[in-house]
């Protein structure tokens, strides 16, 4: 890639300094991709990762502000040139469940004042070197196969199960190592006996002498022509020179036990279970696993993406990227209701917002927020109700019965006009 290859040479003169130093560290990582259990993990907890909303806010005394500049957009639409932004969370997702570390390169203009893409790796191999107290990052892209070797500080990196090593996470390979050897052998013997019990259906006996040749040639013969699929009314007939006796093999059990044994172990390393797999969980059980899985990562992504895209003066007026998602996404129509029912009568959402949370379109007019009248400071509940205000007359409140209609109106204009 042109500008992998543009950093590549833009770094050229480190790397003789970058072999000189002794001080590094790399990890080794095995062919779990291949593994059809963990493959299915990797995808459950991807795809659930690539629906977090990546957000740049500016967080100040005075409040937040959710800005709209052109790092915003390349967040939440495309990262860079091949990949959105679904799927570049959902490759970085994916490489931490494989090897507990994902990388993503961070590419500049050229006087690096302005931030023009983020590209994912997934490298084949990798170290962390330091030089005179500075990181580099040296890897074998698996896209070209090639070595490239960029600072640290450009390289977004998310470690999983960090607790051996200082600078990677400690990949799974050699922790499931027993468990997916085991389900391996499990499997392989069930495969061999199946295909073992269907290799012989009975033997000829021949009454006549015959030599092996001659044995053969009939047996390939009566093979032919009656144990192919084209004996359609499954007779044959025979002479009195041979005998055919059958023989019966019942296929083994599979041992349901072994196997689901071996499966919980791996989905207990990674947290989930066959619920999440098959997306056939409760609300209790996604949010378990939002709170065990997604949102880890999540909070991860937000710190290493504000320090990596953003200078120690930006951080220091507030500057961030957080990553969000709507939890309410996979709750009960009746839970829905009632969170979104109690934000909208305090104002903190619109009518438009609480029409989403109702799986209802949004509607002309409807990016208001409404709060109910029902609600009024303690100390002054008296002068609410007799409409008084530092014992002087005040206008009345509104008809509330008047608001209501007017809120139900706005929420079901919708359907009115459909």
């Amino acid at each position: 890639m042109k500008l992998l290859s543009n950093m590549a040479a833009f770094f050229t003169g480190l790397k003789r300094r970058i072999f000189l130093s002794g001080r590094s560290e790399s990890v080794y990582f095995g062919s779990l991709r291949e593994n059809e259990i963990v493959g299915a993990i990797a995808n459950a907890v991807a795809s659930n990762v690539a629906k977090l909303t990546p957000q740049v806010i500016r967080k100040t005394a005075a409040g937040v502000t959710i800005k709209n500049d052109k790092l915003s957009r390349l967040l939440e639409i495309r990262p860079n040139a091949e990949n959105s932004t679904y799927d570049f969370l959902y490759k970085m997702a994916s490489d931490l469940v494989y090897t507990s570390n994902a990388f993503a390169v961070v590419f500049f203009n050229d006087d690096f004042s302005e931030i023009t893409s983020i590209q994912p790796i997934t490298a084949t191999s990798h170290r962390i070197f330091e030089v005179d107290g500075v990181l580099y990052f040296k890897f074998v892209w698996e896209y070209d196969k090639k070595s490239y070797t960029v600072p640290y500080q450009f390289v977004i990196h998310i470690k999983g199960r960090y607790n051996r090593k200082r600078f990677l996470g400690t990949p799974p390979d050699a922790e499931l190592q027993n468990s997916t050897e085991l389900l391996g052998v499990t499997y392989n013997g069930i495969k061999n006996v199946i295909k073992n019990s269907a290799s012989l259906r009975g033997y000829l006996k021949y009454n006549n002498f015959a030599d092996e040749e001659e044995l053969r040639k009939k047996v390939g013969e009566f093979q032919s022509a009656y144990m192919s699929a084209d004996n359609e009314g499954g007779i044959a007939g025979l002479d009195n020179t041979m005998e055919f006796h059958e023989i019966t093999q019942k296929p083994p059990a599979i041992p349901i036990t072994q196997v689901s044994f071996f499966r919980e172990n791996i989905y207990r390393y990674y947290g989930v279970n066959e619920k999440i797999l098959n997306s056939t969980y409760t609300e209790a059980e996604w949010n378990s696993f939002y709170e065990g899985v997604i949102e880890p990562i999540a909070i991860q992504l937000s710190l290493e993406f504000t320090f990596k895209l953003f200078t120690e003066g930006e951080r220091s007026y507030g500057n961030k990227v957080i990553f969000t998602t709507n939890r309410l996404q996979y709750a009960t129509l009746q839970t829905r209701n009632t969170i979104a029912g109690n934000l909208f009568d305090r104002g903190i959402i619109t009518i438009n917002e609480y029409r989403e949370f109702m799986y209802l379109p949004q509607i002309d007019g409807g990016d208001v927020r409404m709060v109910s009248l029902n609600y009024v400071k303690a100390d002054e509940q008296s002068e609410y109700q007799i409409g008084k205000k530092d014992g002087a007359e005040t206008d009345p409140p509104p008809d509330g019965v008047a608001v209501v209609k007017y809120i139900k109106c706005k929420l079901k204009e919708g359907e009115m006009n459909d």
